[in-house]
């Protein structure tokens, strides 16, 4: 059953907000804590607050005794637990979503990181403007050096980042939103295979392409087929052999329709196609694409 995304993310979702929840009601002085916090940060205040001006900040036995202050420990432990808990579907989905040829192992790990950081740096420069500044500057130096294969890689870098700065502020409500708006949004998007195909205009109106012509055709010929691919190979017969075992479990119904040769040495196979109700095409493309290498690409008509 947790094979299923949508379960798996549900049952995530539900027992942060149980496990909080709990903790919570048996420690109420942590939001006590974390209630201060933000209220530090919003009114202005430093994280030093309530430390005499007089001791250095490199103090090591002031240091100490903070680190054995809850009230002060609390809050930055809160802060990295959220924002490791509620990054981390991101990244699933991120891994679900994106086709091995585009999938990046070290962006995955980034992704998972960067809120961490990012929430310890708001505690280390709140209070202090020549600090924000010199983030400031090692963030450009950074950037530069980022390189990103798709801009949807820099909306998940965004959003990861708007993550940390929200725990680090003590927002866990906007955090635990952010995320779980986010991943099902990225779901929905990627599941309906939104904008695969532009809107074709017809005056002011938007029209199916040949729309007309395949609705004529299924009622005067009874074609019980429901979509038409083309795929793109170099060895015909391998790919026929690979793309025959997954039409079988995907599609209640199909048929090879064409062949065509191209002046290139490739060939293009045409498939009738009836799917099933539970197979989504883009999925069905994905997987023969997936299948051999000798296929270039898969495309879709409707029929």
């Amino acid at each position: 059953m947790l094979n299923n995304i949508i379960i798996r993310l549900a049952v995530y979702y539900i027992t942060w907000l149980l496990i909080l929840n709990a903790i919570f009601h048996i420690f109420p002085e942590i939001l006590h804590y974390v209630a201060q916090e933000r209220e530090r940060i919003f009114v202005g205040t430093s994280f030093n607050s309530g430390v005499d001006a007089a001791v250095p900040l490199g103090n090591i036995k002031e240091g100490i005794n903070r680190l054995a202050d809850p009230e002060h420990t609390i809050p930055v432990v809160v802060a990295l637990v959220l924002a490791f808990g509620v990054t981390l579907p991101i990244t699933w989905v991120y891994a679900w979503t994106h086709p091995p040829k585009k999938y990046s192992q070290a962006f995955v790990q980034t992704l998972l990181v960067i809120p961490v950081a990012i929430s310890l740096v708001v505690f280390l420069v709140k209070g202090s403007l020549a600090l924000a500044f010199s983030l400031a500057g090692i963030v450009a130096a950074v950037t530069f050096r980022l390189s990103l294969k798709s801009t949807i890689e820099g909306v998940y870098m965004f959003m990861v980042i708007g993550i940390g700065l929200a725990a680090g502020t003590q927002l866990t409500t906007v955090a635990y939103l952010a995320s779980l708006a986010f991943v099902t949004i990225t779901l929905g998007v990627w599941k309906i295979n939104y904008g695969a195909q532009p809107p074709v205009l017809s005056g002011w109106r938007i029209v199916s392409p040949d729309h007309s012509v395949h609705t004529s055709e299924t009622k005067t010929t009874g074609n019980p087929y429901d979509a038409r691919i083309e795929v793109h190979t170099t060895k015909v017969e391998t790919a026929q052999k690979a793309i025959a075992q997954i039409l079988k479990s995907g599609t209640k119904q199909w048929q090879v329709a064409d062949v065509i040769e191209q002046e290139d040495g490739t060939a293009i196979v045409v498939y009738d196609v009836l799917l099933k109700q539970s197979v989504a095409l883009p999925i069905l493309i994905r997987d023969i694409e997936k299948s051999k290498k000798s296929i270039k690409n898969a495309t879709l008509t409707e029929v």
